[in-house]
């Protein structure tokens, strides 16, 4: 389907697909304006304005159809804040944006928040390590990083 990207200054079409998500939309974006996918917010207006804040979500779940207009507006990044992917236990990747300073309890409380895992069942896993105490720095979480949530095994034997 083609749908209709406006920013400030252009205007353009491109073809996607209904199940294409919003990361590939913006990987589509990069390629014909060079702005980074985190640097990117779109914006629908299908009677009420909605930003397309999930990249792992289908185009077509936030209704985008053929002939569809999605603003682009460009923001800087703060050097302070990034964003990673968190693989769930299903599966799924979802997007968040941290900060450069934020603990790994912070960012469990937001996955519990988000993702419906209570932080005591709760393995977060970057690169092969358990994501204990201490910031997300401290274990080379930065921009792009991917981090696995893996659930705590309940129970135990039974005498």
């Amino acid at each position: 389907m083609e749908i209709f990207v406006s920013t400030v200054t252009e205007s353009f079409s491109l073809t996607v697909q209904p199940q294409d998500t919003v990361g590939s939309l913006k990987l589509l974006i990069q390629q014909k304006v060079g702005a980074p996918p985190g640097q990117q917010r779109l914006v629908i207006d299908n009677g009420r304005r909605t930003e397309l804040s999930d990249d792992s979500r289908q185009v077509q779940s936030y209704g985008l159809r053929s002939g569809s207009t999605v603003t682009l507006l460009v923001v800087q990044q703060n050097s302070d804040k990034f964003q990673i992917h968190l693989i769930t236990d299903k599966g799924a990747t979802h997007t968040y944006d941290v900060r450069a300073e934020e603990t790994v309890a912070e960012l469990k409380r937001r996955v519990e928040q988000r993702e419906r895992v209570p932080v005591s069942q709760q393995r977060l896993v970057h690169q092969s390590q358990d994501l204990g105490e201490g910031r997300l720095v401290d274990y080379g979480v930065a921009a792009g990083s991917t981090i696995q949530l893996l659930l705590r095994l309940r129970g135990g034997p039974t005498h």
